[in-house]
């Protein structure tokens, strides 16, 4: 149990005293460490409700609280904080127990939870857009099966529709020729743009796409529904090798085709017609359409009036799966690939049953804040259809749109216009930012900085990924490769460098010495000694923060704030040698090791890889 977790306990035992029931207190780290280990603000929270003045109440609750082993001292601030001093001892004695998992991700088990990010329509490659959804949701799955949850990562595949009909034009009919050693889905992304242009220019050639678009869709000719799916195999085999150079990878691969096979949206639909909620409009803009009415009256197109049905309709279904409300399932087999070191699962037509899939208490969705309106959609329509716990429980994780640096796009050879402050993508026009392309330019410009290091890829992919995590999710960001390599701010080639150093002393070290060993009576840490320390136990509590509020981020600005904490005391204190006696250099090394133990073990979470040497 971490000490966070045993103060908040305490408060809310001492609130019930004083008849106050149903409330947990925020228990958070002060700003400066002069003021505590822990403080809480109930006190100024509930001055409005009890009637009596922060300070009043911060007493009365301190009073009612029962002694604490490991508290040395409470003290009450202004205006009316509450704020706890941990004895050194203990603080010591908490780098001993440095958790596998934390005590509890929430007060209650969450449950199952099904996180789907990345989903690249297999015509095109990795752009930093599709990385950034990437790293965010394979950072939340790492974190949260560390916290103890049973996580489920789904990668959603729209293998139908128009987008891979103009792909597959593209390299059939319009013969767009494959370049020498081009990957796969650089030169499906070509053959799009290449084929979009064309319809463009001749609208004749879209009857060249409708024809494609049909097979698509009755799938008669199976020879050449079999030349497509091989196609967009192809692509998505060459997206999921992008992923795997940054340590991504995914339990289940669900197919749209096989969403339409198995008739999820029918079975949605018999679950609507039974509500007066969903009706066909008779007047109005949605006239002839069947339309779901919003809790706030609003309607939302389901089923056009050309009985077309929409993308959120689609998108209903396949959540309604996701919460097991349909009461039908796909088929399951292993799907053949190289690229991750778990077992990857497919939906497939021919594949067996399996029930280990979906049956979500919890879903995540990872996909950018311009897809806000129709997630929103989708939430708003399971509440529409009485599933309001399933509404509840429906995270739709908006994160900002990734652009470039003029510097970087320039070096990518995609800007020269100096007067802009960064660079924007169009998918449509083919001005992307290709993953590969952009950890090839990391990779050269380690090499040219750094020709001696032997992990040049590793630092350029853990460069790259770090830079997408240590920025609040919802907020976008520019790209900036100088930015994201230096070796002395908030990167992850810093981190990995402070862990080589953190490795390099405890190589020296024939033997490890325990903390338990370490008699205080004998050796006070130092000021660095202290805050390194103290810094240390709160990891599992930053974790699960991190993973509650699906922001890793907050644990990439913990693992900063740690090393820079080490190394500050490491270039204070001498650590093997014992100079200053035996129990200075014991609490040293083990202060070393537990420091190199925790920062390889957030990293790992956050998928930078723990390097020896840099």
């Amino acid at each position: 149990m971490s000490f966070k977790f045993e103060i908040q306990t305490v408060l809310e035992g001492a609130l019930v005293k004083l008849n106050v029931a149903n409330v947990i207190p925020d228990v958070e780290w002060p700003a400066m460490e002069q003021h505590g280990d822990y403080s809480s603000n109930i006190a100024m929270v509930l001055a409005k409700k009890m009637k009596k003045s922060p300070l009043e109440i911060a007493k009365e609750i301190v009073r009612s609280l029962p002694k604490l082993d490991f508290v040395e001292n409470v003290k009450i601030e202004n205006p009316g904080f509450i704020n706890f001093y941990l004895k050194k001892k203990n603080l010591v004695e908490a780098l001993l127990k440095i958790p596998s998992k934390s005590d509890k991700l929430d007060r209650e088990k969450p449950g199952k939870i099904v996180l789907e990010h990345t989903n690249v329509n297999p015509n095109k490659a990795l752009h930093i857009g599709h990385l950034r959804s990437a790293c965010l949701g394979s950072a939340c799955e790492k974190i949260l099966e560390f916290m103890g949850a049973d996580v489920e990562t789904q990668y959603y595949v729209d293998d139908t529709g128009v987008q891979i009909a103009t792909f597959y034009l593209g390299i059939s009919e319009l013969a767009v020729r494959r370049r020498e050693n081009e990957k796969y889905d650089h030169y499906a992304g070509r053959a799009y743009v290449e084929a979009a242009q064309a319809i463009e220019k001749n609208k004749k050639i879209l009857k060249m796409r409708e024809k494609i678009l049909k097979t698509l869709d009755n799938q008669e000719d199976q020879k050449a529904t079999e030349k497509i799916i091989t196609a967009v195999e192809k692509t998505l085999k060459a997206n999921l090798e992008t992923a795997s150079e940054f340590g991504i990878d995914y339990d289940l691969l669900v197919w749209e085709s096989e969403v339409l096979k198995n008739k999820l949206w029918e079975r949605a639909l018999g679950l609507l017609s039974r509500l007066p909620v969903y009706y066909k409009a008779k007047s109005g803009k949605n006239k002839g359409c069947w339309v779901i009415k919003y809790s706030d009256g609003n309607e939302k197109v389901l089923i056009k009036s050309n009985q077309t049905v929409t993308y959120t309709g689609k998108d209903v279904a396949y959540h309604l799966w996701k919460f097991n409300k349909l009461g039908v399932d796909f088929k399951y087999s292993q799907y053949p690939v190289k690229t991750q070191k778990k077992i990857l699962w497919t939906t497939c037509e021919h594949g067996k049953k399996n029930d280990s899939f979906g049956k979500a208490k919890k879903v995540v969705n990872f996909i950018d804040v311009r897809q806000s309106y129709p997630q929103n959609a989708v939430k708003e329509c399971l509440k529409s259809m009485n599933y309001s716990k399933e509404a509840e429980n429906f995270h739709h994780v908006s994160y900002g749109v990734v652009s470039l640096s003029p510097k970087t796009a320039r070096a990518l050879g995609l800007e020269n216009n100096r007067e802009k402050n960064q660079h924007a993508m169009s998918g449509r026009l083919g001005l992307v930012v290709l993953v590969d392309d952009l950890l090839d330019l990391l990779e050269t410009k380690i090499r040219q900085k750094h020709a001696q290091s032997p992990h040049p890829r590793k630092i350029a992919a853990s460069a790259l990924k770090y830079y997408m995590l240590k920025h609040n999710t919802f907020s976008d960001i520019v790209f900036d490769y100088e930015q994201a390599l230096d070796l002395y701010g908030n990167t992850g080639p810093y981190l990995q460098y402070t862990g080589a150093r953190m490795n390099s002393v405890l190589q020296k070290v024939k033997k490890m010495n325990r903390v338990k060993g370490v008699n205080l009576e004998e050796y006070e840490p130092s000021s660095e000694e202290v805050a390194l320390a103290r810094w240390l136990v709160h990891f599992s509590e930053i974790a699960a923060e991190s993973g509650k509020q699906f922001a890793p981020n907050l644990l990439c600005n913990y693992l900063f704030e740690l090393a820079k904490r080490f190394n500050s005391f490491y270039n204070e204190k001498p650590i093997i040698q014992r100079a200053e006696g035996k129990s200075a250099s014991r609490f040293r090394i083990s202060l070393t090791r537990n420091s190199h133990r925790i920062l390889s073990q957030g990293l790992t979470l956050i998928g930078v890889e723990v390097l020896d040497k840099m």
